[in-house]
């Protein structure tokens, strides 16, 4: 069993070598064989090779893909995805996670070992079970967050989950091969950081089992300003709010008839890459 790492990155430089050390520290202390899949979201700074080179030192496995032009965290997601289907084998488990050191990588094993154990389908590190803890972000960010989380909960509930925003998590690649067969290219078509959402709420149509894990996030150790763009995120978040509620009977019917029959694996497409 290997455990992949999606970082989405986009000028991180700065991130990538005290993110690295940590998960060389986790490669250490742990049992996983741990492989990073770094999508280079057409960076203009040396994330490409800042990454290249702190895996060498550090004797970490580096999957470097990149991206000629910029085309948004729901892109580099979603070459993320594919990269993985392309090189990893059933078995096998996918992370996403934000490439900014704000995540805790050594929070993987409490995640992975609570999927085994439960036989769940997903493991989300959230901030809104006992335990966790937000250092360093605003209280706009926060109370934006909350929101968000209390929104979905109400009108577009996934059972287990109360953070529908953050985006480390972690999947059973059968689950992973299922979203692709059944959206193909369809599967991301959020290009911002609504993408998040987006994906999680198609996973409904499987009835997933997830499990979230308490985290503490630290914005403190962030050393870039956030790419977010605030107004924007809002206004694509509550397009896929509205677009899952208007679409829910549908997927769940097509979701029984897809788990019925055999279906062709549909690959996601790949673009912008080299």
């Amino acid at each position: 069993m290997s455990l992949f790492v999606l970082l989405p990155a986009y000028n991180e430089q700065e991130s990538i070598r005290p993110l690295f050390k940590k998960f060389q520290v986790l490669q250490q202390i742990s049992n996983m064989e741990i492989k990073l899949i770094l999508v280079d979201d057409g960076s203009k700074d040396t994330t490409a090779q800042t990454a290249i080179d702190e895996a060498q030192s550090l004797g970490i496995s580096l999957k470097l893909v990149q991206h000629t032009k910029n085309g948004g965290l729901g892109q580099a997601i979603k070459t993320g995805f594919t990269t993985f289907l392309e090189i990893s084998k059933e078995g096998d488990f996918l992370a996403a996670m934000d490439c900014d050191n704000t995540q805790p990588p050594e929070l993987l094993i409490k995640m992975y070992d609570t999927m085994i154990a439960g036989s769940y389908d997903i493991a989300i590190a959230s901030r809104y079970r006992k335990g966790s803890k937000v250092i360093g972000l605003s209280k706009f960010r926060e109370i934006m967050s909350y929101g968000a989380s209390w929104l979905f909960r109400i009108a577009a509930r996934v059972p287990g989950v109360r953070d529908y925003t953050c985006g480390y998590r972690l999947y059973n690649r059968n689950l992973v091969s299922k979203l692709d067969m059944y959206y193909g290219d369809s599967l991301f078509t959020e290009t911002g950081f609504a993408c998040m959402i987006d994906l999680l709420l198609k996973t409904k149509v499987f009835k997933p089992k997830i499990v979230e894990i308490p985290m503490v996030l630290r914005y403190d150790e962030k050393p870039t300003a956030s790419k977010m763009k605030i107004l924007k995120t809002i206004t694509r978040t509550l397009n896929v709010l509205f677009k899952n509620l208007s679409s829910t009977g549908q997927s769940s019917n097509l979701g029984d008839a897809f788990n019925q029959q055999e279906t062709a694996r549909i690959p996601l497409k790949m673009t912008n890459r080299k």
